[in-house]
């Protein structure tokens, strides 16, 4: 078939939004002729053609957008990058139209940016439409936002004044009516796409693993003996609710005081991890070890680790986790979106989203159970690679992917 894929973030990389839109470009060519729209910002022109120079792909034809000059400068703006990003799909409605009636595709697939409360610029087309994986509909309990900084809260509540505004668009309920199948994330996400009328919703993982991811991370040893070592990764963003890591770590720490908390990479949040960790009492156990030089560093760290927490506040999926579980970690989350939608009791723990100070009580809770138990703590190391390779393969992704491709041609001309 000739399919065309809404790519707004996209390059050759192994993480976040653009490589999961570069994955299902490179899936999508195993059998088809892809055209992919991406935008002409943020680099991902300069990086996917630098890239394509040096590998090239037949039957693949990259289509860079831009808007105006005027329009343009928002996409340097990190605040104004939403407005950017909304101007681009309404922009893409009448590209794909034109670029539609000199190709005549098959099926339209949006991919990037992958969240439920954003309208898609190919939702006019009338082809076969799938719409996702698509999450970001998590909402953690007013108790969590409260004790946030003035400035955190205050991006909450741009956050879900947006979401509100953008649920009640005729742009996104026509993009939920013209899919023939929408996919979610999570639970939250499948359920916000029925709201808006969906009427074929499916759940499907945002990312999944390679042979050679797995092989990777197979290859990394099992969690070691001595004092516990707890781990964090990713952006120092408050919405990754390390804090609450700190919190629980050092609820755990006072019964264990060999135990350390390792927080790798940076990000605007950081000083307030700092006085996190020096106002529990911690500060000489939670190492803070920035960004790394390498993702080769960042693995013989999380090697050298016995868990890892990732207690976000709204994670549309979290990839760090599913990368630690392939890696024998089991994942210390709250149970609330992507986290916990990879976990299983078996391969890790889900505390319950009702209030700060329960959620980090049961993850304190639980890494003493682990800690004083390391027969336990072996065995869900086993599970959780099992766990992975079982179920979070992109093999298996890709495999239900080209059924729905299948599936949503047939209901369209049904």
């Amino acid at each position: 078939m000739k399919i065309l894929l809404s790519a707004y973030s996209c390059y050759p990389c192994q993480t976040s939004e653009p490589g999961n839109a570069w994955r299902a470009i490179n899936e999508a060519l195993r059998e088809h002729e892809v055209w992919a729209v991406i935008a002409d910002a943020h680099r991902y022109r300069a990086l996917t053609e630098s890239w394509l120079a040096k590998n090239p792909l037949p039957n693949f034809h990259p289509v860079f957008i831009r808007l105006d000059p005027g329009r343009q400068r928002l996409a340097a703006l990190p605040a104004a990058n939403p407005v950017y990003y909304h101007l681009w799909q309404q922009h893409l409605c009448g590209v794909v139209r034109q670029l539609h009636q000199r190709v005549n595709f098959d099926l339209v697939h949006h991919v990037t940016y992958g969240r439920y409360w954003s309208p898609s610029g190919v939702r006019g087309l009338k082809l076969p439409f799938i719409w996702g994986p698509v999450g970001a509909a998590e909402t953690p309990p007013r108790s969590f936002i409260r004790e946030l900084p003035w400035g955190c809260r205050l991006i909450e509540a741009a956050r879900d004044t947006a979401r509100q505004i953008c649920e009640r668009t005729a742009a996104l309920r026509d993009t939920a009516r013209a899919a023939t199948i929408a996919i979610g994330v999570t639970r939250e996400s499948c359920e916000a796409l029925q709201r808006l009328g969906a009427r074929r919703v499916e759940r499907l993982p945002q990312m999944a693993l390679t042979d050679n991811d797995l092989a990777q991370f197979a290859a990394l040893p099992n969690p070691p003996a001595g004092p516990l070592r707890a781990i964090c990764i990713g952006r120092h963003v408050y919405w990754k609710g390390f804090y609450l890591a700190i919190r629980a770590f050092a609820e755990f720490a006072r019964s264990s005081p060999e135990a350390e908390l390792w927080i790798i990479n940076d990000g605007p949040f950081r000083r307030e991890l700092v006085k996190t960790a020096a106002g529990a009492g911690v500060d000489g156990r939670v190492k803070f070890l920035g960004t790394l030089p390498a993702y080769s560093d960042v693995l013989a760290r999380l090697g050298q680790t016995h868990v890892l927490l990732h207690p976000a506040l709204h994670e549309g999926f979290g990839n760090v986790c599913l990368e630690a579980l392939a890696a024998g970690r089991p994942v210390g989350c709250l149970d609330i979106g992507g986290p916990a939608s990879q976990i299983t009791p078996q391969t890790g723990f889900a505390a319950p989203a009702t209030h700060p100070a329960e959620a980090v009580a049961a993850l304190a809770s639980w890494l003493a159970r682990i800690d004083r138990d390391r027969p336990l703590l072996a065995t869900m190391s086993v599970a959780a690679r099992a766990h992975v390779q079982k179920n979070f393969t992109m093999r298996r992704t890709n495999e239900q992917m080209r059924t729905f491709y299948r599936e949503a041609v047939e209901e369209h001309r049904a």
